[in-house]
């Protein structure tokens, strides 16, 4: 069994999206520290996203097809020369998140979110599936 390093299989994802014409924004210059946990609860899709540093008024959510967009701007607060950093691993300036959705049978009227504590949590509501109900017709003998 081969033992197969981060960075490739960042590489791999990046080409496999690339080639499937949708870009997930998991490049580092595009969505660094965007960490994401999507789970069902409770006839829920809920989607954590990890942005600290980052004022809710400056990210904007969208569904697009069965994709959840994140995108948004992280500020520079202050300023400092490049040549005065030991390590730079924040990056600032805008970010972009695609996460698809595991249905496409949402209720996108009614989406959720919340930003508590550098969290961003997104509830996104399965549409209540159609239940028909079927007449039996009797028949007499």
């Amino acid at each position: 069994m081969n033992l197969i390093r981060w960075k490739e299989l960042d590489s791999l994802d990046k080409l496999m999206n690339n080639f499937f014409g949708q870009d997930t924004g998991i490049a580092q210059n595009n969505c660094a520290g965007c960490k994401a946990d999507v789970y069902v609860k409770d006839n829920n899709i809920v989607a954590e996203i990890d942005i600290p540093g980052i004022d809710a008024k400056d990210v904007e959510i969208s569904i697009e097809g069965n994709y959840l967009k994140i995108s948004g701007q992280r500020h520079e607060e202050k300023e400092v020369n490049e040549n005065d950093f030991y390590r730079k691993e924040i990056i600032k300036g805008s970010f972009e998140r695609y996460i698809a959705l595991p249905t496409d049978q949402i209720d996108d009227e009614n989406v959720k979110a919340v930003y508590k504590k550098g969290v961003l949590q997104i509830t996104v509501p399965k549409k209540e599936e159609e239940k028909k109900r079927i007449e039996i017709k009797v028949e007499s003998d």
